[in-house]
């Protein structure tokens, strides 16, 4: 995984996002989130406007990621996981039967991006960068 600046060194990106900001606009009311989020499954136009905010923050974390890197096919891989797993992180956190059982929501976020970590450090990925081959 593409690695980023922090204040010691480099981290991966997955690492470094929980640091460069907490949500703490949504944990200041988690329940207007919440309620958001349960209603985007019954509300095809809710739900169309959540998967597109995804899709535009990928877009915007490729561009992120590439101005530091200068990668093509990996960024896009690697925005489209992180953005993946902050999803389905916000999703988990609330569609949870009882709002009240589990981590709040920073901490959801932050499990999902160290999975994400996790995973990456299992195997590297080979550099990919669309050239033809020789």
């Amino acid at each position: 995984m593409h690695r980023c600046g922090t204040g010691n060194g480099t981290a991966p990106l997955a690492e470094s996002v929980p640091r460069a900001h907490h949500a703490e606009d949504a944990e200041q009311d988690p329940g207007t989130l919440r309620d958001l989020v349960r209603l985007r499954r019954d509300e095809p136009g809710l739900r169309a406007v959540w998967l597109e905010a995804h899709y535009d923050a990928e877009a915007e974390s490729v561009a992120m990621i590439a101005d530091r890197t200068g990668d093509d096919l990996a960024v896009r891989v690697e925005a489209g996981v992180l953005s993946t797993a902050l999803r389905i992180a916000v999703e988990d956190w609330a569609l949870r039967p009882d709002p009240t059982a589990g981590p709040p929501l920073g901490d959801t976020v932050t499990a999902a991006l160290r999975l994400v970590t996790h995973v990456g450090r299992r195997g590297r990925r080979p550099r990919h960068r669309n050239r033809p081959a020789a």
